[in-house]
C-alpha cells in the first residue's frame, strides 16, 4: 500500500511539473522563427514572438526564465529606444533591436537546453529520420553549452582564488588565464564526450531503442498550429500594411 501512494506522489509531482512538450516542436520552432524576419515585417513578429514564447514557457512552468525573458526583453528594447534617440548613439540602435528580436527564440533554446537530457533529445531527433551525424551533432552541441558555461565558472573561480578577475580592461591577461585553459578544458571533454557516445552504442548502424521514447501529442500539434497561425496573421498584416 505504501508503495502504491509513493509511486501515485511521483506521477503527481512529474505530471505538475509542467507541460512536457516534445523537444521536436521546440526545435522547429526555433530553426523557423528567426528565418521568418525575412518575409514578415520586424515589428510584428517580435510582437508574436515575444507573446508566444511566453505563452509557451508559462505552459512549462518555468517561472524563473519566464522573468528572465521580460527583464531582458524590456532592457534591450528600452536600451534601442535610448540609443536611437540620441545622435552619438544611433548606429547601436539596431544593434540592440537584433539582440530584442532574438530574445524569445534564444529563451526557448535555454528551456529546451536546461529541461530535456542528451538521451532525451537523442530520442527526440531520431524520430525526425535525419541523417544519424546531424542528430548525433546538434545533441551534443546543444547539451555542450552547459557544460562549457559551468566549466568556465569553475575557472573562474579558481582564478578568483589567485586573485585574478575576467575583465576586458586587460584582454590579453584575461585571454591568457581564462581562454586559454578553457580550450585545453574543452579539448578533455570532447575526449569524454566522445568515449560516453561509443560506450552507448551512439555509432551503431541500427536505430538505437531509447527509454524515453516521446510521441508528438495533441498539444505538441496545438502549439504548431498557433505559432504556424500566427505566423499567418503577422504575414497578412505585414501585407496588408
Amino acid at each position: 500500500m505504501n508503495c502504491s501512494a509513493r509511486a501515485k506522489r511521483k506521477a503527481y509531482k512529474y505530471l505538475m511539473r509542467g507541460l512536457k512538450i516534445n523537444p521536436v516542436v521546440l526545435i522547429i520552432i526555433n530553426v523557423l522563427a528567426p528565418s521568418m524576419y525575412i518575409l514578415i515585417s520586424g515589428m510584428y513578429l517580435e510582437i508574436f514572438l515575444l507573446v508566444f514564447a511566453c505563452i509557451v514557457i508559462l505552459l512549462m512552468e518555468e517561472y524563473k526564465m519566464l522573468f528572465g525573458l521580460l527583464i531582458t526583453f524590456t532592457v534591450l528594447i528600452g536600451t534601442y529606444y535610448f540609443t536611437i534617440s540620441h545622435e552619438k548613439t544611433a548606429s547601436l540602435a539596431m544593434f540592440f533591436l537584433i539582440l530584442s528580436q532574438s530574445v524569445p527564440c534564444l529563451f526557448l533554446a535555454a528551456s529546451l537546453i536546461s529541461r530535456y537530457t542528451s538521451a532525451q533529445l537523442l530520442s527526440a531527433l531520431e524520430t525526425l529520420r535525419i541523417p544519424r551525424v546531424m542528430v548525433v551533432a546538434a545533441t551534443i552541441t546543444l547539451k555542450y553549452i552547459p557544460t562549457f558555461a559551468r566549466e568556465f565558472k569553475l575557472l573562474r573561480d579558481s582564478m578568483r582564488l589567485r586573485g585574478i578577475d575576467f575583465t576586458l580592461r586587460k584582454p590579453i591577461k584575461s585571454f591568457q588565464y581564462f581562454v586559454v585553459p578553457q580550450l585545453f578544458r574543452c579539448a578533455a571533454l570532447a575526449d569524454e564526450v566522445t568515449a560516453a557516445g561509443i560506450v552507448k552504442g551512439i555509432d551503431a548502424p541500427r536505430r538505437r531503442t531509447s527509454y524515453y521514447e516521446q510521441k508528438i501529442r495533441w498539444f505538441d500539434y496545438a502549439i504548431l498550429a498557433l505559432f504556424v497561425a500566427g505566423l499567418g496573421g503577422c504575414y497578412l498584416c505585414t501585407k496588408m500594411r
